[in-house]
Parts: structure tokens; sequence; C-alpha cells
């Protein structure tokens, strides 16, 4: 069982960060509760320092009328109205500060009240009795007692505050302390558990990497052994397809050669046949001239008609001028043919075929007749273009009509088949498709033979067919 796989480590790394983000968070609430405490901190000291102010400002009231009581001197009593003018507001501001806390201290502040007036109230007294009596008012001891009674619970109340200050920072101290000591432990273990995480899965990537090489060179050498394979399959398809396109090449070579001697045949035989029994019925009726006999005409016609259909049957199976011309000059004499037949109108502009080899010239004129045959069976046209042009080294055949258009393919149409096929024996490629115009076009593109470009009209057909024309009328007599 795969223990040390990609969640696994990417859990344990996930793990780490979380550590991580654990202790800055830490760090950072820790660094907040130091801040909050050191404040806590210095409001206490703040009020301590206020604490003694106050203290000093109640010792200056205290000493002043006591220097001026027991020595008659007035500068005695500069501390004393300094103190009389700073002890309010002092005494208010601390009054504010522990407020300010949430220690407001009411009740010794309310003592502390009473003790304050009392003995100002006093001081006061004292001042006015040595303006008034002198030295006499030293004798007073019983001023002397009430006025120390007032400034020990004075003083009492002030420590007793100053103490609760001390305490708090005290605590304060003791907290931040353990405060910083736990900080200390997380910053500590987290970033180490952290750390180990992080190592840890590392380690299952490092691992987790090697399975995946090893796995990842079997795939290579799997791939390699089926790229081999499927070469050498490719080898052996394409060597099939080339033994089927050589056979299929043959097997059309072989027909059209078989083509070739049936139209020779049913020429020279039926045609000479027809020929010689046209000429013994011309004889005889020389030799029974002046005599008329109707059976002579109608034998007449009967050879020429024989003639005619060995002429057509041999067309049909092989037009000489396809051999003796090329494929311009029998495109012409088929077109003729063509329109006398079906009505239709055809426009034919072909460029020079002289770069065309033989099987091009028969695999060309096979393509044409069959997309003529489903022209004159399908299309609904009115008028059929057949033109060429020489470019990029391509001998380019277009057959446009302006029929119907293509419709959809039947599963057992062999014409369009047909046509490609005869246009791979050629060496090229066809297109099937809508015209423009609306009707249908096919567009066929074969490789030029080398030599030099001749993009001439095609009055050599022109001359083939009035050869071919001449030889028929001379067949006829």
């Amino acid at each position: 069982m795969r223990l040390l796989t990609f969640p696994v480590a990417a859990a344990l790394l996930l793990a780490g960060c979380v550590a991580f983000v654990v202790t800055a968070y830490s760090e950072y609430r820790s660094l907040g509760e130091l801040t909050r405490q050191e404040n806590v901190r210095a409001d206490a000291l703040r009020t301590q320092v206020l604490i003694g102010r106050v203290y000093n400002l109640l010792v200056d009231l205290e000493t002043g009328q006591r220097g001026f009581l027991m020595t008659g001197d007035v500068s005695f009593l500069d501390p004393y109205e300094h103190a009389v003018r700073e002890l309010d507001s002092r005494y208010a501001e601390l009054k504010r500060t522990l407020a300010a806390t949430g220690d407001a201290q009411s009740q010794a502040f309310g003592r502390l009240d009473v003790f304050i007036a009392d003995r100002r109230v006093q001081v006061e007294q004292n001042i006015e009795s040595r303006w008034r009596l002198g030295e006499a008012a030293l004798s007073n001891l019983q001023g002397w007692v009430a006025g120390k009674q007032l400034m020990d619970e004075i003083r009492g109340e002030m420590e007793r505050l100053d103490s609760l200050q001390q305490k708090r920072i005290t605590d304060i101290e003791r907290a931040v302390a353990q405060q910083q000591e736990r900080t200390r432990l997380l910053a500590q273990i987290l970033p180490l558990v952290g750390g180990v995480m992080v190592a840890a899965a590392m380690a299952a990537l490092w691992v987790e990497r090697q399975r995946r090489d090893v796995a990842e060179r079997a795939l290579r050498e799997s791939h390699a052994q089926l790229e081999t394979a499927v070469q050498e399959r490719t080898r052996e398809l394409t060597g099939a397809l080339d033994r089927i396109q050589s056979f299929a090449a043959e097997l059309d070579r072989s027909v059209e050669a078989e083509r070739r001697r049936l139209a020779r045949e049913v020429h020279d035989q039926l045609g000479q046949l027809g020929t010689a029994g046209k000429m013994l019925v011309l004889s005889l009726g020389r030799k029974m001239a002046p005599a008329k006999e109707a059976l002579l005409d109608e034998m007449l016609t009967i050879a020429d008609e024989v003639i005619g259909a060995a002429r057509r049957i041999a067309s049909s199976l092989r037009p000489p001028l396809l051999d003796d011309f090329g494929f311009a000059a029998a495109v012409q004499h088929y077109v003729q043919g063509l329109e006398r037949q079906s009505g239709l109108v055809v426009v034919v502009d072909l460029a020079s075929d002289e770069r065309l080899s033989s099987e091009q010239h028969n695999q060309l004129f096979r393509l044409l007749q069959e997309a003529a045959t489903n022209v004159l069976r399908h299309a609904q046209a009115q008028h059929l273009t057949i033109e060429s042009r020489l470019e990029e080294g391509e001998y380019r055949l277009r057959i446009e009509d302006d029929g119907i258009g293509p419709g959809p393919v039947r599963v057992d149409a062999s014409g369009l088949r047909n046509m490609r096929e005869r246009a791979v024996l050629a060496g090229g490629r066809m297109d099937f498709g809508p015209a423009p115009q609306g009707g249908t076009r096919i567009d066929v593109s074969v490789p030029l033979q080398p030599g030099d470009t001749d993009d001439t009209s095609t009055g050599l057909a022109h001359a083939g067919i009035e050869k071919e024309e001449g030889w028929d009328e001379v067949s006829d007599r």
C-alpha cells in the first residue's frame, strides 16, 4: 500500500504551513497583549508619579507653614503658595487618571478630600495666627498635634494609593513575564513542528517524484515499443496500399488495353464486313443497272447502319483520338456527341495536355465521362463547362454545371468513388461540391510531367478531330 503519496505530502506541507501561520499569529497576539500590558504599566507609573507630586505639594504646604511659624520668615511661604496654586489641579488630575484606569478609589478620595480640606484650613489658620500673634502662636500645642494627625492620615491614604499602583505594576510585570515565556515556548515548538512537517512533505514529494520518474521511464519505453509497432504496421499497410493501388492501376490498364483491343476488333471486323457488304451491294446495283431493285437500297441502308454502329461501339470502348492526340482532342470529340445526344450546351476551354502521361490522359477522360454521365442523370442542367489550366506544376481540370447542385450522397453510390479513385490513379486529387452560382463543381488536380510548359490552346485537338472525322468518312466510302 502506498503511504507516501502526493495527497499525504500535500497534507503534511499544509500542516507545516498552518504551524508557521499559528506561530506568526501567536507572536502577533503576544505582541498585542504585551503592548496592552505595557500601556497599563505606563498608566500605573504615571499614576504613581502623580501621587508623588500631590504628596510633595502637601509636604510643601506643611513645611512652608511650619517654617514661617517657627521663624516668621516670609520666604518660607513661597513653597506654601506654590503648593496652594498647584494642589487643586494636580489632585484633580490624579482623580481623572485613576478614574480612566477603572479604579476610581472613590472611598479613598472621599477621605482625602476631607483630610486635605481640613489640613488646608488648619494651615491657613496657623499662618494667620502667626501674622497676628507673632511668636505667641507657637504656644498652641493642640494645633500642632491636630495637624500632625491629619498629615499622618493623609500620608497613610497616599501610601495606600501608591501601594495599589505598585501592586498593579508588579502584577503586570509578572503577567508580562508569563506571556513572554508562553510566547517563547510557542516560538520554539511550533516552528520546529512546522519544519518537521515540511521536511516530511519534501521527503514524500521526493519519493513520489522517484516513483513518477520510474513510471515515466516505463511509459516512454512502452510508447517507444508502441511507436515501433505502429511504424511497422504502417509500413505494412503502406506496402499493402501500394500493392492495391498498383493492382488497381494494372487492372485499369488491363481493362483499357482490352477496351482498345475490342475497339480495334469491332472497328476492323464489323467495320470491314459492313464496308465489304456495302461495296458488294453497290457493285450489284451497277451490274443490274438500269434496273432498280428496292431490296438493294434497303441492304445499302443496313450496311451503313452496321458501319455506323461499329464506329460508335469502337469509339465508346476506346476513342481513337485519346491514344493518337491525347485528352483535349478526345474531349472535343466526346463533347460533340454529348451535345447531339443530350441537348446540353457545353463550353470547352482546355489548356495544353502535352505534359500529361498516357495514364493521366486515360484517367482524366474516364473521370470526365463519369462526371458527364452524372450530370445527365441527376443534375437537370442546361449548361456544362469544361475548362483546364496549368498552374503551379499541376494540370487543373474543372467540370461545372448549372443544375440543382449536389444532394445527399447515397451509401451505394459508386460514381463519386470511382472519380476519386481515378484522380488518385492519375497521381492527383479531386474536390467535389456546390458551384458558387448553383449547380455542381468538380475540381481535379494532377501533377505535370517534367518538361517545358505549353499553355497553347487546342488547335492540335481540332486537327485530330478533323482527321478522325475524315477517317470515318473514308470508312463509310
